[in-house]
């Protein structure tokens, strides 16, 4: 019998869940994400995709071999103000450096324009109140030398006392603890002894890099989310060893690999973003396996239309494009992670009159899972961008979801007429208004993501998944000029952010700082890439299978007299004065990809201010094989319906209707066109032309 390996991404909306055997056939399941309680809906989406495959969900995880897992709990207790009671202890003098912020970092990812407008900067809410920050009488210097010794009597005081008042985690954040953490590690220890039960979060293991505001943030955001994420994982693996599973649970995280269960609840920090970061690796292994030969040549943009929302990354020349640095709102924190931006445009965004602009608003709210669209009849009765899709016919409402659902296309109707009577537009004529307006903010989400950053999308293809990516990124990938659209194959699509948490490697990441000026001398960089290369071998857990290790090298670099610095791959093997150069001259093309022609200063040097290795492991075969090839023939429609294409004006227009399952490499598809899937829909615009190639995928000639 087959065994299988099982990705799961948990979404605002819906829970996805692929199987991949060792055949590579895989199969989909898709059901209603529970918040709060969200392994109800993992659970769930087991069960669905073990019904496709025609077996139980018990034989299903008994043939597992892994479990992996694209966690947001971390993220959605956050957005719901569900976190945890926390203590900041931090170094005596140092108490008010989380509510200074550091310089302008309280406007990081802010508009131009709100920058400019000094009378309306507001600093955000603090991630705690002050009467939960502590200072503690010790100090480090920044050599490691020990100035003031730990008063281990007063932090036990500090500590009990905190522990009574109600504090669930604490978060150890102490000056120049990168030097050295003896006095973390003496608190850590203090805090287990007098509050056994609470989550410990110690920012030398956080972030082991010099930045105090930034290492402290980070520090809180992990105390944050720890008691529920680490909770809600223990629940998870307890129920998936009642339910008979025995093989490995792996969790997704934001730098796009897969850690074990226990680092996870450690780290739970890791875990922000991670299911929009699983859609990208998904889509950077589908395109090498397409062009293996073109590796190093790829560019990908990706557009995951979900309910909640829509999010953009970027592949450039084969590898995702990365940050140094994650925000979360205001608050910035040196945690690496793929450079996947999001915006609030989904099916779920609500479609409303906005009082303010006296226009119609589409997001950034969202209808979420519960009670989600109008269409879905769960009491939602406010119109969104699924009841506009169903009203100008791109969805079929007795074929959502294979039928699963069925969508009420009166009630989408009415939500549609109450939004657009301030203006005085029909249901129509407001579905075709808010299908324009957030395809519109799509494609500013993809220049934001790629122009503004030194990429040109025309130089791209599009990959488009998530339930909505194929009804609206045909025609986002149409207004920015791209001219290859892919449905990742086919109806998988749907759930491809699943697909990529099955697809991704183990992953360990470990950074030290290590402030050089150039010129560089090669043996201190050699000795910091053996020291650093032993510790993450070292940290990679035994219980993950892996057929081999590669590890990658890093440096966080920038010019000595200006403030940006970027992450830059660096050269294997021993340095020498040639591998310096290279590692130059790598940085001065990226800075100015990003920056600008001459907006380095390169006769100031350089300084490089932390290294950073990471170490991949293949947790399972890889099992992405073409579907086989196929003679080039026009597909027949099952059908027709009438279906407005707001380019061509409110009148709806009798469309050729395909079945998506009945297609085969080689099918083609001339547009305006809808192709049905069991778990999603494609809207081919008019004069589009679709092709199914070997993989299964839909390829779109935009």
């Amino acid at each position: 019998m087959s065994t299988y390996t099982i990705g799961i991404d948990i979404g605002g909306t819906f829970t996805d869940c692929v199987a991949v055997d060792g055949d590579g056939g895989i199969a989909i399941g898709k059901v209603a994400s529970t918040p709060p309680d969200f392994h109800h809906g993992f659970i769930a989406s087991i069960g669905a995709v073990a019904a496709r495959l025609g077996v139980t969900r018990a034989e299903l995880l008994a043939r597992a071999q892994d479990v992996l897992h694209g966690c947001t709990v971390g993220t959605n207790a956050l957005v719901e103000n569900r976190t945890a009671k926390v203590a900041l202890l931090t170094t005596a003098g140092h108490r008010d450096s989380i509510y200074t912020m550091q310089a302008g970092h309280r406007l990081v990812g802010s508009d131009p324009r709100d920058i400019a407008h000094l009378a309306a900067h507001m600093k955000p809410e603090p991630l705690v109140p002050k009467s939960l920050v502590v200072e503690i009488d010790e100090r480090i210097a920044s050599d490691g030398k020990v100035v003031v010794e730990l008063d281990e009597d007063r932090a036990r005081e500090t500590v009990r006392r905190l522990a009574s008042d109600g504090v669930e985690a604490f978060a150890i954040a102490l000056l120049w603890s990168t030097a050295d953490n003896v006095h973390e590690r003496a608190l850590a220890r203090i805090v287990a002894e007098e509050a056994p039960t609470a989550f410990v979060s110690v920012g030398s293991d956080v972030v082991a890099r010099v930045g105090e505001y930034q290492r402290t943030v980070a520090t809180l955001i992990n105390a944050l989310i720890g008691p529920v994420t680490s909770g809600y994982l223990a629940r998870l693996e307890e129920e998936l060893r009642a339910l008979g599973f025995a093989g490995g649970l792996s969790i997704m995280t934001c730098t796009g690999g897969l850690i074990d269960i226990a680092h996870a609840r450690r780290m739970p920090l890791l875990t922000i973003g991670s299911g929009p970061v699983a859609g990208l690796i998904g889509a950077g292994r589908l395109a090498r396996a397409v062009a293996p030969d073109e590796g190093t040549a790829v560019n990908v943009l990706t557009g995951d239309v979900g309910g909640t929302t829509f999010d953009v990354g970027v592949i450039r020349r084969g590898e995702p494009v990365t940050r140094s640095t994650t925000r979360y709102g205001q608050y910035e924190y040196f945690i690496p992670t793929l450079d996947v931006r999001s915006v609030g445009a989904g099916g779920g965004s609500i479609v409303a009159y906005d009082q303010d602009t006296r226009s119609l608003r589409v997001g950034p709210r969202s209808a979420g899972a519960v009670p989600g669209p109008a269409a879905y009849g769960r009491g939602g009765t406010q119109a969104t961008v699924t009841d506009a899709d169903l009203v100008l016919g791109h969805l079929n409402p007795d074929f959502f979801l294979g039928g699963a659902l069925e969508l009420d296309a009166g009630a989408a109707l009415e939500a549609l007429e109450r939004a657009g009577r301030p203006l005085g537009f029909t249901a129509l004529e407001t579905a075709a208004a808010a299908a324009r307006i957030v395809d519109d903010q799509m494609a500013d989400a993809i220049r934001l993501s790629s122009i503004h950053q030194g990429y040109d999308p025309r130089a791209c293809v599009m990959h488009a998944y998530g339930g909505a990516g194929a009804v609206h990124c045909p025609m986002v990938a149409r207004k920015l000029g791209i001219r290859t659209v892919v449905m990742p194959l086919g109806d998988l699509a749907a759930g491809w952010s699943a697909f990529g948490v099955a697809s991704a490697d183990a992953m360990i990441v470990q950074e030290i700082p290590l402030l050089a000026p150039s010129p560089f001398d090669p043996e201190v960089l050699n000795t910091a890439w053996k020291h650093l290369e032993d510790k993450v071998r070292s940290a990679l857990p035994a219980s993950q299978p892996h057929t081999g290790v590669a590890l990658e090298r890093f440096v966080e670099m920038r010019y000595r007299l200006q403030v940006n610095e970027l992450r830059i791959p660096a050269p294997r093997g021993v340095y020498g004065d040639a591998e310096i150069q290279e590692l130059v001259a790598a940085f001065e093309r990226e800075y100015e990809l990003l920056y600008g022609r001459g907006s380095g200063y390169p006769d100031a040097g350089f300084m490089i201010t932390a290294i950073r290795v990471s170490a991949r492991a293949r947790v399972s075969a890889d099992r992405l094989a073409a579907a086989g090839g196929g003679e080039p023939y026009d597909a027949e429609p099952a059908g027709r319906r009438e279906v407005v294409w707001y380019e061509l004006g409110t009148v709806p227009r009798p469309t050729p209707v395909h079945d998506g399952g009945l297609l085969r490499p080689g099918a083609r598809v001339t547009g305006p066109a809808i192709v049905e899937f069991v778990d999603t829909t494609l809207a081919l615009r008019p004069g589009q032309l679709a092709t199914v190639d070997p993989w299964s995928s839909i390829v779109i000639d935009a």
